[in-house]
C-alpha cells in the first residue's frame, strides 16, 4: 500500500511537470500567473533551476531531468505524509470514541 501510494505521488508529480514544460515548449507558460503570483514555481518548486536552454543543451536537459525526479520524489514524500496525517488522525479519532 505504501509503495502505491508513493508511485501515485510521484506520478502526480510528472504529469505536473509535463504540463508545465508542454506549456513552456509551446511558449505559454504565461498563463500559470495569478496576479503577482507564479503559479508554476508553487506546483513545481524546483522549476526554478531551469536554463534558458533547458530542451536544447545536454547540460539543460540534465538540469531538467534532474528538476523532474526531484519534483516527483517530493510530490511522493507529501503523498505519504498525507497517509500516515489521515492514519494518525483516524486511529485517534477510533480511540477518543471508545
Amino acid at each position: 500500500m505504501v509503495k502505491r501510494i508513493a508511485a501515485v505521488g510521484a506520478v502526480c508529480g510528472l504529469i505536473v511537470c509535463g504540463g508545465v514544460l508542454m506549456l513552456m515548449w509551446f511558449g505559454v507558460s504565461g498563463v500559470l500567473k495569478v496576479g503577482q503570483t507564479n503559479v508554476k514555481y508553487i506546483i513545481w518548486p524546483t522549476a526554478i533551476v531551469l536554463t534558458v536552454g533547458w530542451r536544447t543543451t545536454p547540460l539543460g536537459i540534465f538540469i531538467t531531468f534532474c528538476s523532474v525526479v526531484t519534483n516527483c520524489v517530493m510530490y511522493a514524500g507529501v503523498a505519504l505524509l498525507v497517509r500516515w496525517g489521515v492514519s494518525l488522525m483516524l486511529r485517534l479519532r477510533r480511540g477518543a470514541n471508545v
